[in-house]
């Protein structure tokens, strides 16, 4: 079996809904990932038609963090197939748990970065889980991570009968399952922030959240479920903050999870830059003990540093005092082993007198010189505040003036096509990318975020047909409409934003014939420029008319068509 010109090497896997195959181009060397429809879902003519769709949905997310869709189709054996990029790489399922906080960030930020642009595409993966994320290397030497599969689960999904599904029948992998698709809803970006939330609580703490994924459909579907434990309730090295995100984007309520994946990415970021609540010690610092039970070394929770030693709070079994115990500590990827002394207890009673909990005190034991120097670093205060950038407090001033006009934010101009937009899309978001890298007070920060969430909105506003469509009307801007019919928006798509855009308008239809009329009149009478003015002024008023659209392109064609004519000689006396 071969697929054009691709020679088919070896079987890469079975899933549900197809057989996964490495395809090699002979002449080139070059791999390829080759999915091949089951051809009992493959004979399901709604299976089919979803295959199809979701695979050409998928082709247009272009992204280093989305493994490529690069074409669908049927063989001339009859498989239907699908031809995707090969990923070769680790599974994020195959990777030793729990994971350190830095680590899981980057490995969510970048999946983030492939769901902004899907998302961004109309496209919803509905099954993120660890065995559809890849970590690899790219060309370039950087690790990234590629999320596969984008649509299967939908199409899968469509095998089963209305009967199936209301008896509760799910298509996903049920740990990482939304709430929303346990009940049948129809999902939107939300539901993959909440899978990776998800994935996030496992890479830290080596567990799901609900236990085992049928546990939280029963628990939907008998009773309201309980919250998980958070994280860093559950791992004490997890800072406080980055538990709380996780936890925020795994609310069982879509609307009170983060809205968009830049959203969540951002939250990540800026909570490995806040300080871990209730921690006097900085939050990159981080103390392991030997534990007075023999379990090797364990985190612990330090109230206090010295120059001298530590103060660590325990709820457990305290070491025996003069004890000599081994101690790690680690700043910011700095890790050092050394010796220290219990050289006070503090049991429950003592600590409740003042306030705490119950620990213990140790001093350093003959500390090395660069036990000190990470000490020393541990106790410097946070550096000062930065001044604010004045470039970027320009920039921030100019788009104030305009960040309502997504047209004018991203200096477009509203009859640009649609590859105009996307090159001033790019643009913007260069323009703002270097001052991430800059030291910035916390109020450029925050309205650098904000400006680039409405960088986004504009893009998704303005390139995607069908929303751009509805904000052009609601501009009066037929020529941006236009664009849209062009670019292949379905009519009975229109006509649908058209109804929506009259209810708002009652007058709208009545005015806009009554001017169309005068432009009849006027083209009957050849006064051809007259007409079309009358046409455009139409067309304002009922942007998304798509018979005056035609009457107003057709009278430009003929105003083309007789400005190229040569002039007729007159006729001779």
């Amino acid at each position: 079996m071969g697929y054009g010109p691709l020679v088919l090497v070896r079987k890469l896997g079975v899933g549900a809904l197809g057989t996964v195959f490495l395809a090699e181009h002979p002449s080139s060397g070059a791999h390829f990932a080759l999915k091949v429809l089951h051809p009992h879902l493959a004979s399901n003519p709604a299976v089919l038609t979803r295959f199809y769709a979701e695979a050409r949905s998928a082709q247009h997310i272009i992204h280093p963090n989305v493994a490529r869709v690069l074409d669908v189709r049927q063989a001339p054996n009859g498989h239907h197939c699908l031809l995707m990029e090969y990923v070769s790489g680790t599974a994020l399922s195959q990777l030793p748990l729990p994971l350190p906080s830095a680590e899981v960030v980057f490995l969510l930020s970048q999946v983030l970065e492939g769901l902004q642009a899907a998302h961004a595409c109309g496209v919803v993966h509905r099954d993120v889980k660890p065995e559809n994320l890849i970590l690899t290397t790219g060309r370039d030497g950087e690790r990234r991570v590629k999320l596969l599969d984008f649509g299967m689960s939908a199409t899968l999904a469509a095998a089963f009968s209305e009967e199936e599904l209301a008896a509760g029948m799910v298509v996903g992998s049920p740990g990482y399952l939304a709430p929303e698709l346990w009940v049948r809803a129809e999902p939107d970006g939300r539901a993959d922030l909440y899978a990776l939330a998800v994935l996030g609580y496992r890479l830290l703490t080596g567990r799901l959240p609900f236990g085992g994924g049928g546990r939280m459909g029963e628990m939907l579907l008998v009773h309201k479920p309980t919250k998980p434990l958070p994280p860093h309730i559950l791992e004490s090295r997890v800072p406080p903050a980055l538990s709380a995100v996780l936890m925020q984007a795994m609310s069982l309520r879509p609307d009170e999870r983060f809205t968009t994946a830049r959203a969540f990415r951002s939250a990540l970021r800026e909570a490995m830059r806040r300080p871990a609540f209730g921690c006097l010690a900085p939050p990159a610092f981080h103390v392991r003990v030997e534990d007075p039970e023999g379990r090797g070394l364990q985190p612990v929770f330090v109230n206090d540093v010295s120059q001298e030693g530590l103060r660590i709070a325990c709820d457990g079994p305290l070491p025996r005092l003069g004890a000599r115990i081994e101690v790690e500590l680690s700043l910011n990827g700095w890790v050092l082993a050394c010796a220290c002394d219990v050289v006070r207890l503090l049991p429950a009673e003592e600590a409740r007198t003042w306030g705490g909990r119950q620990g213990y005190i140790l001093q350093f034991s003959e500390p090395s010189d660069d036990v000190r120097r990470l000490i020393a670093q541990a106790l410097a205060p946070p550096p000062a505040e930065p001044s604010p950038d004045p470039e970027l407090a320009q920039l921030l001033s100019r788009a104030a003036t305009c960040s309502q006009d997504p047209y004018t934010l991203l200096a477009v101009h509203p009859h640009a096509d649609f590859a105009e937009v996307m090159r001033r899309v790019v643009q913007a978001e260069r323009r703002l990318e270097p001052f991430w890298q800059r030291p910035l007070p916390a109020g450029q920060r925050q309205a650098l975020e904000s400006l680039r969430e409405k960088v986004d909105t504009a893009r998704k506003t303005l390139s995607e047909p069908l929303a751009r469509a509805r904000f052009d009307a609601s501009r009066g801007n037929f020529y941006g409409v236009a664009r849209c019919i062009a670019a292949g928006v379905q009519l009975n798509a229109v006509e649908r934003l058209r109804q929506a855009f009259l209810a708002a308008r009652p007058d709208a239809e009545s005015r806009a014939r009554a001017i169309f009329d005068e432009g009849i009149l006027l083209e009957a009478q050849n006064v051809l420029d007259g007409a079309l003015a009358r046409y455009a002024e139409a067309l304002r008023v009922d942007p998304l008319n798509v018979s005056l659209h035609r009457y107003y392109q057709a009278l430009i064609q003929r105003m083309r068509m007789e400005a190229r004519e040569p002039a007729r000689p007159s006729a001779s006396p």
